[in-house]
C-alpha cells in the first residue's frame, strides 16, 4: 500500500502593496538605532556642557534621561566648617561670648572706681588735716601768751618788772597734747576705708580680667588640642570659682559707696548742724531704695531688678 501524501496548501498570491510595506519596514528597522543606544551616545556629552558649579534648576536630567525633582537632591556646603573644626568653634563662641559679658562689667566697675577715689580723694585732702595740730591756732595761742605777758609789765623805779603770771586757761592749753574730735576720727576712719574698699576692687578687677583673658588664650591651630584644652582649663574656673569673684567686686564697690556716704553725713553735721540735717535724709533714702532693690527679686523670680 502506498502511504497517503500531505495536502500541499497552494501559495498565497503576494500583492505589490504588502511587498512595498515589507520592504519599507526593513529598511526603516535597519535605518534607526536602538534608543538605549543613543541615550548612552547623548550622556557624555551632556555631562561635558554642564559645568562642575553650575545650579540645579528644578529638575535634573538622570542617567536614564528622565528628571528628579530637586527634593531628592543633596547640596554640601564646602564653606562651613564641620567635625571637630564645628565643635571646636561653637565652644569657642559660647566662651567668648561669657567672658566677654564678664569684661565688659569689670571694665564699666574700673571706670567707676576711678572717678569715685578721684572724688574721694579731694575730700580726704580737706579732712586728713583735721587729725593733726592746726599750726595756726597754735601760733595765735603763742601770740596771746605773748601779749598778755607784755601786758602784765610794770614799771616799778625805773625798772619792768614782769613778774605776774598769764591767766591758766592760756598756760593750760599750749601745755596740752593735740587730741583730734570724736567726728573728725569717725569722718576719716570711714572714707579712708572708702577708698580701700575702692582701690581692692579696681586690683581685683583688673586680676579677673588677666585669669579671663589666659583662659581664652590658646595657640594651637588644631580644633582636637584646642577642645583638649579647654576641657583641662573650663572645670578648673568653675571649680575655683572665677565668676563669682567677678560677680562680688561690684558689692566691694557698694560698700565703698556706703563708707563714703556715710563718713559724709558726719563731716556735714561737724561743719553745720542744718547741712548734717539736709544730707542725712538723702543718704538713708538711698539706703532705703538701694535695699529694697536687691531684696525684690527673692520674693518676685520675675522681678527685673536682678545683679
Amino acid at each position: 500500500m502506498e502511504s497517503p501524501q500531505p495536502a500541499q496548501v497552494p501559495p498565497r498570491p503576494i500583492s505589490p502593496a504588502s511587498s512595498q510595506s515589507d520592504a519599507s519596514d526593513k529598511s526603516s528597522l535597519a535605518e534607526t538605532p536602538p534608543q538605549h543606544a543613543a541615550t548612552e551616545e547623548n550622556q557624555p556629552l551632556l555631562s561635558q556642557q554642564q559645568p562642575k558649579d553650575a545650579k540645579v534648576d528644578d529638575a535634573q536630567i538622570s542617567p536614564e534621561g528622565s528628571s528628579i525633582p530637586t527634593s531628592d537632591v543633596r547640596y554640601v556646603l564646602s564653606g562651613q566648617p564641620t567635625g571637630w573644626a564645628a565643635m571646636a568653634e561653637t565652644v569657642r563662641t559660647y566662651d567668648e561670648e561669657k567672658v566677654k559679658d564678664t569684661k565688659e562689667d569689670i571694665d564699666t566697675l574700673l571706670v567707676f572706681a576711678g572717678l569715685f577715689s578721684a572724688v574721694l580723694t579731694a575730700f580726704l585732702i580737706e579732712s586728713y588735716q583735721s587729725l593733726s595740730p592746726d599750726t595756726s591756732s597754735q601760733m595765735l595761742l603763742v601770740m596771746q601768751q605773748i601779749a598778755l605777758q607784755t601786758a602784765s609789765y610794770n614799771m616799778v623805779n625805773g625798772m619792768i618788772n614782769a613778774t605776774s603770771q598769764p591767766p591758766m586757761n592760756i598756760t593750760d592749753v599750749s601745755s596740752q597734747p593735740f587730741q583730734p574730735s570724736v567726728a573728725a576720727i569717725r569722718v576719716n576712719v570711714l572714707w579712708f576705708s572708702s577708698l580701700i574698699f575702692s582701690l581692692i576692687t579696681a586690683s581685683f578687677g583688673m586680676l579677673v580680667k588677666q585669669w579671663l583673658r589666659e583662659f581664652l588664650a590658646v595657640e594651637n591651630p588644631s580644633p582636637q588640642a584646642r577642645l583638649r584644652i579647654r576641657r583641662f582649663r573650663y572645670p578648673e574656673l568653675m571649680q575655683w570659682n572665677v565668676f563669682e569673684i567677678a560677680a562680688i567686686l561690684p558689692l566691694l564697690q557698694q560698700i565703698a559707696l556706703a563708707l563714703f556716704f556715710i563718713g559724709l553725713c558726719y563731716f556735714t553735721e561737724s561743719v553745720h548742724e542744718s547741712v548734717g540735717h539736709t544730707s542725712l535724709p538723702l543718704v538713708a533714702g538711698w539706703a532705703f531704695c538701694f535695699s529694697i532693690f536687691t531684696i525684690l527679686p527673692i520674693f518676685f523670680p520675675r522681678c527685673p531688678y536682678k545683679t
